[in-house]
């Protein structure tokens, strides 16, 4: 969980996601931001850590 936690912030500080070049470019970048939320959510679950919905 905490490795997938780096590499997600370390991808995000490089890679702009709403000012994508291309839409496609975007789409696939804010998919990856989805698919990643939830993957942290159900690790944080399993190990009993509640989590909130918006910061």
């Amino acid at each position: 969980m905490f490795e997938l936690a780096n590499r997600f912030s370390t991808f995000y500080q490089e890679c702009p996601v709403l000012q994508a070049p291309l839409p496609e470019v975007r789409a696939g970048r804010l998919l990856l931001c989805d698919v990643t939320g939830r993957v942290i959510r159900r690790g944080l679950q399993l190990l009993g850590i509640e989590t909130v919905d918006r910061m």
